[in-house]
C-alpha cells in the first residue's frame, strides 16, 4: 500500500482509533466517535457494548463500526464466540479483532487451534464481516511459534493478520521486526494491521515500510496532527 504520509486525509484512512476502556462512559464514546468522523478514520474501534451507539452516531459518516471477539483473555468457547459474532453483527458492526487461543498453540495443539480460526473466519464470512486475527505475539516466546500462527491465521482466510492487541500479558509493542514476519507469511488478500504503542507518524512511518497497511491506536488524532501521543497507551 502506499501512503502519502505528507496528507493528513490519508494518514487518518490507515487508522482504526481505538477505544475499548471497561471504565469508557456513553460520553466518552459520543465523543470518541464524533472525534472518528471529524478526522475521517478508517474506523472507530469500541467495546461490543457500544456498537449500536457507534453505529447511530456514525451513519452517514463513512467510518466503519469496528469491534472485537473473545476479548482480551481468549477463553470463550467455540458456542460463546459464535453467538457472540452474530450479536455483533446484529448489532451493526462491520468488522471485528479476535484472538485466537494461544494456549492451544503453546500447547502443541496446533489443530485445534487452527480449527478454532477456521471457525470463526468461516461465520464471519457467512455474516459478511471482516475478521482480524490479532495473534498475541506476547504469549509467543519464538520466531517460529509467530511464524506458525501466522500461516494458520493466513490459511483460515482471515482478512488481517495483527501481532497483537497491543494490550493486556500478551499484548506486546508493535515492532518492524514482527511486521516483517507477518508480511513474509501470508500473501494478498490478506493484510497486515498493527497495534502497540503506535503513537507517532514517524513509527507508523516505519512500520507501514516494514509492510503494515492498516494501524489500531488510542493516538489517532495525535498522529494526525504530528504530535507523539502518550507512550504508555496502547
Amino acid at each position: 500500500m502506499t501512503l502519502d504520509l505528507t496528507d493528513p486525509k490519508q494518514v487518518a484512512r490507515a487508522i482504526q482509533y481505538t477505544n475499548v476502556n471497561p471504565d469508557l462512559t456513553r460520553d466518552g464514546v459520543v465523543k470518541h466517535l464524533e472525534t472518528c468522523a471529524a478526522y475521517g478514520f478508517d474506523a472507530a474501534m469500541i467495546a461490543p457494548y457500544w456498537v449500536p451507539l457507534a453505529k447511530e452516531v456514525l451513519a452517514g459518516t463513512g467510518v466503519k463500526v469496528a469491534s472485537t471477539l473473545n476479548f482480551p483473555m481468549a477463553n470463550d468457547t467455540p458456542e460463546m464466540r459464535a453467538a457472540a459474532l452474530r450479536a455483533l453483527v446484529a448489532a451493526g458492526a462491520d468488522e471485528f479483532d479476535f484472538p485466537p487461543h494461544p494456549g492451544l498453540l503453546l500447547g502443541g495443539d496446533e489443530a485445534l487451534y487452527a480449527q478454532d480460526v477456521e471457525d470463526v473466519v468461516r461465520l464471519a464470512h457467512a455474516e459478511g464481516v471482516v475478521v482480524k486475527a490479532m495473534l498475541e505475539f506476547g504469549f509467543l516466546p519464538t520466531d517460529d511459534l509467530k511464524v506458525r500462527a501466522t500461516r494458520i491465521a493466513y490459511e483460515a482466510g482471515v482478512d488481517w493478520v495483527k501481532q497483537s492487541s497491543g494490550w493486556g500479558k500478551g499484548g506486546l509493542e508493535a515492532t518492524e521486526h514482527d511486521v516483517r514476519l507477518l508480511a513474509a507469511n501470508i500473501e494478498p488478500p490478506c493484510r497486515v494491521k498493527v497495534s502497540g504503542k503506535v503513537n507517532s507518524l514517524e513509527k507508523m512511518r516505519r512500520l507501514f515500510e516494514a509492510g503494515a497497511e492498516l494501524v489500531g491506536t488510542s493516538s489517532g488524532p495525535a498522529i494526525v496532527d504530528g504530535l507523539v501521543g502518550d507512550p504508555d497507551a496502547y
